[in-house]
């Protein structure tokens, strides 16, 4: 399935979901899509159940997409003004003249981990093998793209998958020989007896750092919707502390949301993800010019574009900025 027909199934049910309200609310209607499912959703996921982006006066719609490319694209069609998002789709879309700008991040740092079958054993063993991604141009495919780099591999042959789901099945019936995931989902492949052959902890060992994660907004809905910005970081942070003060609730949001129920897994799963958010959602240059470096370098983008292209074109930290001088970060993680 291509992006266009994405992005025109996503534009049909986002479009069902404002269509199903018939009464009139206190609450501003939000068409949220988001991806993946998956630890780097946790914090939306609590919100959405705990209350929070009510509490900010927002009735969100919290969409599932299989890529972020397919977020980026509806957007800029104006299906939705706020979105979750980071990495290659956000450098792309403003070199091409795009509005969407990364406003919150909180994962700066790559989480995916290469998970492969049992027989191969390091990283040479890759040439010639099938390395599923969620689609070409998304997370996924950069971080395959980057283990490629560091790793000096050659010949791998990258296979579109869609969803997480449907890259796990394709893992499961052997037409691929290994798999971009993420949390909890490497835990449940490991236990099955996988191999995870390169870990979040091996990008930092390397010094790989790259948003991977935050909330993305277009700037003309940002300048028209101020509030509606403000109060979807707020509550997205809301439940970034809830999963670190409420473990028994923080599990309970996220079996429901990944139908993982192994106490194990979840445990699992749960210390790794206090290991890898951040208190501070405010967007970094250094989190963003790898990826951009990593596009110049792969030749997907225009080198002397992006080299004229300011860093700070890709991120705007005023709406973090104005929240921190309300003092709201500063209550909230006393």
């Amino acid at each position: 399935m291509n992006y266009k027909l994405n992005v025109i199934l996503l534009a049909a049910l986002l479009c069902l979901v404002s269509l199903g309200e018939s009464t009139v609310t206190a609450a501003t209607k939000v068409s949220f899509p988001y991806t993946p499912i998956g630890v780097a959703s946790w914090p939306w996921w609590i919100a959405k159940d705990a209350g929070y982006f009510q509490k900010h006066g927002l009735d969100v719609d919290a969409v599932y997409v299989g890529a972020s490319p397919v977020i980026i694209q509806a957007m800029l069609g104006g299906q939705a003004g706020v979105g979750a998002g980071g990495g290659t789709p956000l450098i792309t879309n403003i070199l091409q003249g795009g509005d969407i700008v990364q406003v919150a991040t909180m994962i700066p740092y790559a989480i995916q981990s290469l998970i492969v079958r049992p027989e191969i054993k390091t990283t040479k063993d890759l040439t010639g093998k099938k390395i599923g991604v969620s689609r070409l141009g998304a997370i996924p495919h950069f971080t395959l793209q980057a283990i490629t780099k560091l790793y000096k591999v050659q010949g791998v042959n990258v296979v579109q998958t869609g969803t997480t789901a449907q890259g796990l099945t394709s893992l499961s019936q052997g037409l691929i020989d290994g798999v971009i995931t993420s949390a909890p989902n490497t835990f449940r492949l490991m236990k099955d007896g996988y191999r995870e052959l390169v870990s979040p902890k091996d990008f930092r060992k390397l010094n790989f750092e790259f948003l991977i994660n935050g909330l993305v907004a277009r700037k003309s809905f940002g300048a028209k919707n101020r509030d509606i910005v403000i109060g979807m970081i707020k509550a997205t942070m809301e439940g970034t502390r809830e999963m670190f003060v409420n473990e028994k609730r923080a599990k309970a949001v996220l079996a429901k949301y990944t139908r993982q129920s192994e106490a194990e897994i979840l445990d699992q799963s749960y210390r790794f993800a206090l290991d890898i958010y951040v208190k501070d959602p405010t967007v970094t240059p250094s989190s963003i010019q790898p990826i951009v470096q990593q596009l110049v370098e792969s030749g997907l983008i225009d080198a002397k574009l992006a080299n004229t292209t300011p860093l700070s074109a890709y991120y705007d930290n005023s709406y973090i900025d104005e929240i921190k001088r309300s003092g709201f970060f500063a209550q909230l993680w006393k």
